[in-house]
């Protein structure tokens, strides 16, 4: 997409942290913005920052894992503001507990919202976007722990944002010929409020020794201003990015986690020919799609 005025967007999780930092940039780009979210609080500190005289945004209540919901919330969208053009899977939670000790209790919490959220919205959205032929853009927050793999409390939740990036590197070939374009949005962190949904948070605040923060300190207050994840976004989009990346700290530690992916493969292995043929095929079309992806309009 070139040109992002008058367009619409539809933000889950949108009403704080890295979805308000977007509906914030989208509104500033002349955008009309659906921002839904579970959290009526949210809602209503969201709609309390915004300028009330501007007719350009709508606030949803939205349970992401509801499926029917979604489709009501929809066609909401559609009456307020008519198609929808770019969809921004945003809405996710975080976890705790540690992957060795966790339940299916544990994995469903995150995996239904961060993963499943994704699902969702892609079911619902994506028909609605095709039929109305005007191209679009779809942003999937995935994480740096979609990249790199987190420390054991972080595990279920890297695990969900590994998936919803493979989902994305995919979604971004198929929607190509669509005209529609796929971004993975991998910000580090950002000033959110992903501790009210984080699964057995400890609430004592303490940090582990080392800590650069003091007890009764989070980490977050350290993070990126979330408009500014908001204008990446923009651009990512303008550009038709895969991959928006936010922030630059991480450039050396994921050039080495590829790097020891490169280096794990075997060296002077006779590969069949046959084989090699078949994945020649298989590369050549992935590189075929790729070009198309890379040059929606």
């Amino acid at each position: 997409m070139q040109v992002l005025e008058d367009k619409v967007a539809f933000i889950t999780g949108g009403a704080s942290g890295i979805g308000f930092g977007m509906a914030r940039a989208f509104l500033a780009h002349g955008m009309k913005v659906i921002i839904a979210d579970i959290r009526q609080q949210h809602l209503d500190a969201a709609a309390a920052a915004l300028d009330r005289s501007n007719k350009n945004f709508h606030l949803i209540r939205l349970d992401i894992t509801d499926r029917d919901a979604i489709e009501r919330a929809a066609d909401e969208a559609e009456r307020v503001f008519g198609n929808i053009h770019v969809l921004c899977n945003n809405a996710g939670v975080a976890s705790t507990v540690p992957m060795d000790q966790a339940s299916h209790a544990d994995w469903d919490f995150v995996l239904n919202i961060n993963l499943g959220g994704v699902i969702n919205g892609a079911v619902t959205f994506l028909p609605r976007i095709k039929a109305h032929g005007q191209g679009g853009h779809v942003v999937n927050t995935s994480s740096m722990g979609g990249i790199l793999p987190l420390l054991n409390p972080g595990g279920i939740y890297s695990t969900s944002k590994f998936a919803v990036r493979g989902l994305t590197e995919a979604l971004r070939l198929a929607l190509a010929p669509h005209n529609i374009g796929v971004s993975l949005l991998c910000p580090g962190l950002v000033r959110s409020n992903l501790a009210d949904t984080t699964l057995h948070l400890d609430p004592s605040g303490s940090q582990d020794p080392g800590s650069p923060f003091g007890d009764g300190e989070s980490p977050l207050e350290a993070g990126m201003d979330p408009l500014d994840v908001g204008e990446r976004v923009v651009s990512g989009i303008l550009s038709n990015e895969a991959y928006i990346l936010s922030h630059g700290e991480f450039k050396d530690e994921v050039r080495e986690a590829f790097a020891e992916i490169i280096d794990a493969f075997p060296d002077n292995q006779m590969i069949d020919p046959k084989r090699a043929a078949l994945e020649a095929m298989r590369r050549q079309a992935t590189i075929d799609a790729k070009r198309v992806a890379a040059n929606i309009q």
